[in-house]
């Protein structure tokens, strides 16, 4: 190698290393960037289920004065924030919670007249009676709230009743904090949806799809998991105890500090390298 080539080859390293570094520095300062903007729209999510669930939960409360579920519903109403299926029942109540304060604000109109034109004590019985009616529709108290749909801000906000959930498609649903014991989810799609410090106590979860779920500190106590999909889910804090898992696919299952002592057979499938019966699972032979 001749020493021109030598010198040529120095000088490109000499600015190469340079600019290797800059770009090195560049990318870490995006890199930082991203994680922070994924910190704070995590927060804004986050944030917007709160209120969300806070709002549903004052709309649908039958003691809470009309004016104020009116305005509620305007906000659970927007489809950008609550999804389509929330956002056309809220308009749906809007538009019948907005018939009922027209209504009853021309009660009051009519009553509030009817006092000032009462001509003796029975005009005036009446006008007050009109009077004393209309402001209790106004309250909302003659006027139970129409049931919402069935979707992850309701079931967050405790408002669904019904316990035949079968069959519910809610992939990748937030469904952190929720109250679910004792309700059929048989053959439900709750793939990749976060069921954290949520309870499923007793739930029949046969051939439900759990798989990519988050169940972090969740109670599944008694829950029927037979032949449900829980590949590469994330079952840390949980309690298993006396639940079902025959026939249950765990592969590739992270599983960390659970109370496991639920039973299982030979068709359970189990990540690699897991020891259920040291972690206090009980085999039971099928029969």
């Amino acid at each position: 190698m001749t020493p021109e080539v030598i010198q040529t080859i120095a000088a490109y390293l000499a600015m190469a290393v340079p600019a290797t570094v800059a770009i090195s520095n560049i990318a870490k300062l995006i890199m930082e960037w991203l994680q922070q903007r994924h910190k704070i729209v995590e927060a804004q999510i986050q944030l917007s289920h709160q209120i969300t669930t806070h709002y549903l939960d004052r709309a649908l409360d039958p003691a809470a004065p009309l004016a104020i579920r009116h305005q509620l519903l305007r906000f659970l109403a927007t489809p950008d924030l609550q999804g389509a299926r929330l956002s056309t029942w809220a308009k749906a109540e809007l538009e019948r919670v907005g018939g009922i304060v027209d209504e009853t604000n021309r009660a009051v109109a009519s009553a509030e007249e009817g006092l000032r034109l009462a001509k003796n004590a029975a005009d005036l019985e009446r006008a007050e009676q009109k009077l004393v009616e209309a402001v209790r529709r106004q309250r909302g108290l003659l006027e139970p709230p129409t049931t919402p749909p069935v979707t992850a801000a309701a079931l967050r906000a405790g408002l669904i009743q019904e316990k035949k959930l079968n069959r519910l498609e809610m992939p990748g649903a937030d469904l952190t904090n929720t109250e679910l014991v004792y309700r059929e989810l048989r053959g439900a799609n709750l793939k990749g949806a976060n069921l954290s410090h949520s309870s499923l106590q007793g739930c029949d979860l046969r051939a439900t799809d759990l798989s990519g779920a988050l169940l972090i500190g969740t109670t599944l106590y008694t829950a029927d998991l037979r032949g449900a999909n829980l590949t590469n889910s994330k079952l840390r804090s949980c309690n298993l105890q006396q639940a079902r898992l025959e026939g249950a696919d765990l592969r590739g299952a992270e599983i960390a500090d659970c109370d496991l002592r639920a039973t299982y057979d030979d068709s359970t499938q189990w990540p690699d390298a897991f020891d259920p019966v040291q972690s206090g699972a009980v085999h039971t032979v099928s029969g």
